[in-house]
């Protein structure tokens, strides 16, 4: 070879190899690039199973959520205990909020129509969908709760202030004398009697008013407690017969 064919080999030897190293750098970083994506692939699935899991069951709890009590006590446990299961859920929040990062960051590296970049993207819906569920099912459930403990409250405390009152009325009317024969005694007790009785038939609006509360708490209410609170509106209606009975007995 001449020296200007020599050179011409040189160089073209030169750029040859300084395309295949190019080639191969190329190469390695999609096969880095591919094993990274692989790796973070399955770090978000790892993840995001354990999450889903933990996700559907809360959700089915607040799909089947015990009955509601009707005593105060019990609803204010029951309402801590629920605040207590959403501090839980908050505190994975964290999680939730890297993985939908993850979850953008894999399908936004990937073909729109990648078969893996879809999976992702589908299990991101589920992911979201339960949790904006849960977000929902536990505002109304706290709500509900609020709104049964306000009623119940009402209810315990009208039901114990009537019958207060009607057994005064009642002891009241035991005390009375036997007003034998004397007229002007005679005359007393019965202007003590139309007295107690004017107060008890008072009470019938509360009476009432006791008796719709009563009905909106066993609404409310589970059906294990609906009995006692019937119970309850029974014996304030037994008092008050029996008062105004007593009154013109």
């Amino acid at each position: 070879l001449s020296l200007h064919e020599g050179a011409t080999v040189t160089q073209r030897y030169t750029d040859a190899e300084r395309r295949y190293l190019a080639i191969k750098e190329d190469v390695k970083g999609r096969a880095t690039a591919l094993d990274e994506a692989v790796s973070q692939s399955a770090q978000f699935h790892d993840k995001m199973d354990p999450l889903l899991e933990t996700l559907e069951g809360a959700v089915q709890r607040l799909r089947q959520p015990p009955p509601v009590a009707a005593e105060v006590e019990k609803i204010r446990e029951q309402l801590a205990e629920h605040r207590a299961q959403g501090l839980e859920l908050d505190k994975l929040l964290p999680s939730f909020s890297a993985l939908c990062a993850r979850g953008e960051e894999l399908i936004g590296r990937a073909a729109h129509d990648d078969p893996a970049a879809q999976a992702v993207r589908s299990r991101l819906l589920r992911l979201r969908s339960l949790w904006d569920e849960i977000r929902q099912r536990a505002e109304e459930k706290e709500g509900k709760l609020n709104d049964v403990l306000d009623l119940a409250g009402k209810f315990w405390a009208d039901v114990a202030a009537l019958l207060s009152t009607l057994r005064d009325s009642q002891d009241i009317v035991k005390e009375l004398e036997d007003p034998g024969v004397d007229p002007s005694l005679i005359k007393q007790q019965i202007e003590a009697a139309e007295a107690i009785k004017a107060e008890t038939d008072g009470l019938r609006e509360e009476l009432e008013f006791v008796r719709t509360l009563g009905a909106d708490l066993i609404f409310a209410c589970g059906e294990t407690e609906k009995p006692e609170v019937k119970k309850t509106i029974d014996e304030v209606r037994t008092q008050e017969a029996q008062g105004w009975h007593k009154c013109f007995s």
